[in-house]
């Protein structure tokens, strides 16, 4: 047996010490043994720079639990190099001595289990190609997404989940991904109405208490508008996660209430995380040595469960 491979049994007890069952691990394990079709996920977010750290730890969790997983990461756009040129005059033009060349692709092995399947890596490579403009293209190059659908397909007997990460995450990809799910970034958790104040004991003006209905209603407003601007693609979607970048007002009970109200309303939540004190560094994955630290994957091992779950309940290639 290959050494990144190992029986149902193993694998069930490696997910029973993330706190689940033994038996329920070890029947998921057996059925899991059948090929299958790996998910492609693309997260959704209006604004992406602090948000890498929340898909990395759960990338890296699926890989602790024994997934083989793939980050596919899109290389800075050097198309907007190349046509720097455009419209200015021709002596400033001969300046430019060398064209743009696309950056070479990239690979790296973040963690590795020593005693099982379970694996994280990273590729990165341009996902577009641009061709001259014809005709009917009002003289703009025309974009090619196959390098992309390439990319993948080279890659589609590797691993049990890859996990897209594109240079902008408001857009959905309806031809690659097989499944989207929404992170939504919360400033200020909306417990209170800040446009009406009522007095409090010694002077300080407070804002009306919202009702946990009321508080999901302003989230799916401002966290979600995104998805409604343009353009504006119907797809469909497969949970939200929900990370706030300070302490939470509110307890469990009306967090609760806020994911009933989230569920009637057609968005399946999947959890609720805390950013750090400190910001994350923009636009970065966890570090490696915190990919491989036990206490820093176990923070993102119920969001990472929830999800998982969610994916395997439907067809592996909807979009």
């Amino acid at each position: 047996m290959p050494k990144n491979q190992s029986t149902a049994a193993q694998t069930a007890r490696r997910a029973s010490r993330s706190g689940g069952k033994y038996t329920e691990a070890l029947r998921r394990a057996a059925t899991s043994d059948a090929p299958h079709a790996p998910h492609i996920l693309r997260f959704l977010a209006e604004r992406s720079g602090n948000l890498y750290h929340l898909a990395g730890g759960i990338a890296a969790a699926w890989a602790h639990s024994g997934q083989r997983v793939l980050l596919l990461g899109e290389a800075e756009d050097y198309w907007r190099w190349s046509m720097s040129g455009v419209g200015r005059s021709r002596s400033r033009r001969k300046k430019e001595i060398e064209p743009v060349t696309p950056p070479e692709p990239t690979t790296s092995m973040l963690w590795a289990s020593p005693d099982g399947p379970g694996l994280l890596a990273r590729h990165t490579c341009m996902w577009e190609a641009r061709h001259p403009a014809q005709g009917s293209d009002c003289g703009f190059p025309r974009a090619d997404r196959s390098p992309l659908a390439a990319a993948v397909a080279d890659v589609l007997d590797a691993y049990d989940v890859i996990v897209l990460l594109p240079q902008y995450w408001s857009y959905p990809n309806r031809k690659t991904a097989t499944a989207h799910v929404v992170l939504g970034e919360i400033d200020i958790f909306p417990h209170t109405d800040c446009r009406t104040a009522l007095p409090g004991p010694g002077g300080e003006e407070k804002g009306v208490p919202l009702s946990p209905e009321q508080s999901a209603a302003v989230l799916r407003e401002r966290c979600l508008g995104f998805l409604f601007g343009f353009p504006s693609l119907p797809i469909q979607q497969d949970g939200v996660i929900w990370q706030s970048n300070g302490e939470l007002p509110v307890d469990a009970d009306y967090l609760a209430s806020v994911d009933r109200d989230m569920n009637r309303a057609g968005l399946r939540p999947l959890g609720w995380t805390l950013a750090g004190r400190l910001p994350d560094p923009h636009k970065q994955l966890p570090e490696p040595d915190q990919l491989k630290d036990p206490n820093f994957v176990q923070q993102y091992q119920p969001i990472a469960g929830r999800l998982r779950t969610a994916l395997d309940a439907r067809p592996a290639d909807r979009n």
